[in-house]
């Protein structure tokens, strides 16, 4: 089991951690749980799926533990630890929560203003006026956060662009 998952589960933990020898850590630790825990550990819905669950859900928490990133609720953990793409058609929800998982990985000011600007509908102006900063500043947070979040959640475009293709 562990030379045939441990490429795919490092690459899942990689993609939240973005350090390759943190990512070993994180798989590694993994499958010393589960054959510390194989005689109580019971598996219901296929192992690749637990496993991908939980490498990304423990990638996660190192990041929260060692402070890069902070969750305002947890409701913003759970979105994120959701946000596992799937081969299978994706609902709506967990695509909502795979890009609300990559807006929690945003810098704190960065993941502010793209807020401030998207979600409440501010001008660039109100919302330098409400951080103090300058406007430009506010563009250059939002052009970055654009580009971040094209780069994390660029599966979802051509997951959309196969269901599109598939359906005509």
């Amino acid at each position: 089991m562990f030379r045939q998952h441990y490429p795919a589960l490092c690459r899942i933990a990689y993609g939240v951690v973005e350090n390759e020898e943190t990512a070993k850590d994180i798989v590694q630790d993994f499958f010393l749980y589960c054959w510390k825990k194989k005689e109580e550990l019971k598996i219901h819905s296929g192992f690749v799926h637990y496993a991908a669950r939980a490498v990304k859900n423990a990638s996660l928490n190192f990041i929260k533990r060692e402070g890069r990133i902070k969750f305002e609720s947890p409701m913003e953990l759970s979105a994120a630890a959701s946000g596992i793409p799937d081969e299978t058609y994706e609902t709506d929800d967990s695509r909502n929560a795979a890009l609300w998982a990559a807006i929690a990985r945003l810098p704190k000011q960065r993941r502010a203003v793209f807020l401030l600007s998207n979600r409440d509908g501010l001008k660039y102006a109100d919302i330098a006026a409400q951080l103090d900063i300058s406007v430009n500043t506010v563009k250059t947070h939002i052009k970055l956060a654009y580009q971040y979040l094209r780069k994390e959640c660029g599966w979802m475009v051509r997951m959309i662009g196969l269901i599109f293709f598939f359906t005509k």
